[in-house]
């Protein structure tokens, strides 16, 4: 066979192999897309379960713009720990404040039915002041965690709006089912100690926030049973209190208010020459 006819054969082998080639990736096979379905980046995976992950929320603009973004959480912390530290008193093997001292400033669940001005009173101040350093260490935690993402993402007035406003929604909530089982139809330890003694710090404030970084999740039930089962777990090893039903209504009030009532922050588009969020 003449050169010229066997290198056209070859070339013609050559680009039917080519375009065969291509003929498969353009169009996989149900096998090979079930292949790539499976090596799909674990984030896209776990996507749903993740808060403004559907491209809602402020955008990320690099650490420099950070401090102006979020003043609410680093301002609740400077002040919560600046009333702390010159009042605290060492008992046992942790610190607290003299509660006596600031007595008119922590909120009494009597109160709501007794003096309700008085009450809404220590709604404003009680949060600021926590009343042993676990609870303030914890609530820094929580804040440091879970405050400063939110507040990134949704702004600092729709923030310092739920942590105050679930911790008011707790309070008035738990305090008025305690006012109708204690003690008529329930008569316990621990619902007398909750009745007798006051309420102070932000811990409610913080599941608040936790409920309502969880509605911004699209499938917002694996963390809700996370932050649920983590109160439960603190309760068996510590509370053993009335604290878990203020921090599960709060839990609660943030969850449906940012999931009905708040509309997301949708995300300004991104300008060229700017971090990406």
């Amino acid at each position: 066979m003449p050169a010229a006819k066997i290198g056209v054969k070859q070339s013609s082998q050559a680009f039917a192999t080519i375009g065969a080639t291509m003929g498969r990736t353009a169009h996989p096979t149900a096998k090979e897309s079930r292949r790539g379905r499976g090596a799909a980046p674990l984030r896209d995976r776990i996507a749903p379960f993740l808060p403004w992950s559907d491209g809602t929320g402020r955008r990320w603009v690099g650490w420099k713009g950070l401090p102006r973004r979020v003043p609410f959480v680093p301002v609740y912390l400077v002040v919560s720990w600046g009333l702390f530290i010159p009042a605290a008193e060492r008992r046992g093997n942790k610190y607290w404040i003299d509660e006596e001292a600031v007595e008119q400033f922590l909120f009494a669940v009597p109160d709501l039915s007794r003096n309700f001005p008085a009450a809404l009173f220590t709604l404003v101040t009680a949060p600021w002041l926590n009343h042993d350093s676990l609870q303030l260490i914890y609530v820094t935690a929580l804040l440091l965690m879970f405050g400063l993402v939110f507040e990134f993402r949704e702004g600092t007035w729709r923030t310092a709006a739920l942590f105050f406003g679930t911790t008011f929604a707790a309070a008035v909530i738990a305090g008025f089912a305690l006012h109708l089982i204690y003690p008529e139809l329930l008569d316990r330890p621990f619902l007398e100690k909750a009745w007798q003694r006051t309420w102070s710090g932000g811990s409610a404030g913080c599941f608040g926030l936790m409920g309502a970084l969880a509605a911004r999740a699209r499938r917002p039930g694996p963390l809700l049973v996370l932050f649920v089962g983590w109160e439960l777990f603190i309760l068996w090893a510590n509370l053993r209190s009335y604290t878990t039903a203020f921090h599960l209504t709060a839990l609660t009030t943030g969850f449906v208010v940012t999931r009905y009532l708040l509309p997301p922050v949708r995300r300004v588009p991104q300008l060229s020459g700017k971090p990406s969020g």
